[in-house]
């Protein structure tokens, strides 16, 4: 009889050896379904945010874009500015450029009637205002003024 103990031990232990390779296999298979499950979700969820991703890239293009034209606008305004401004400049130097020398050509002009007025002090157009006032087509001085006033009031300063 203690043989059959034993090969009534040998079975059951048999039995139990088997019960826990099931489950352990079980348990193997249910977690490998979990993870394919779980690599699947993802997958779909990714595939979603690409989806998503690809819709606004397009926004995002046409904003880059636009930002481009205006950077290129304010760029092309600057480059318009700026030569705008040397021009400016350049008209600037042209224009003290004249002003010393028309003042300078005034100085030489004041000077040749001072001279004028030194060599003859008694200088008086009034004999030409005279001879002016006759003809009445040619009046060049009012009555009363004289050359040299006359042209001190023509000659800016």
């Amino acid at each position: 009889m203690c043989r059959g103990k034993e090969a009534d031990m040998d079975g059951k232990t048999w039995l139990w050896l088997i019960l826990a390779v099931v489950v352990i296999a079980a348990i193997v298979l249910a977690v490998v379904m979990a993870g394919r499950q779980r690599r699947s979700k993802q997958a779909e969820q990714a595939q979603s945010l690409r989806q998503e991703a690809s819709e606004h890239s397009t926004l995002v293009r046409q904003r880059e874009s636009k930002a481009a034209e205006v950077d290129a606008s304010a760029r092309a305004a600057q480059a318009e500015s700026d030569a705008k401004a040397a021009e400016a400049e350049r008209l600037a130097l042209t224009a003290e450029r004249q002003k010393a020398e028309a003042r300078k050509q005034r100085s030489e002009v004041d000077d040749q009637f001072h001279k004028a007025d030194q060599i003859d002090p008694h200088y008086d157009s009034t004999d030409d205002e005279e001879d002016a006032a006759t003809d009445a087509s040619d009046e060049s001085h009012p009555q009363g003024i004289s050359a040299s006033d006359e042209r001190e009031r023509e000659t800016p300063r």
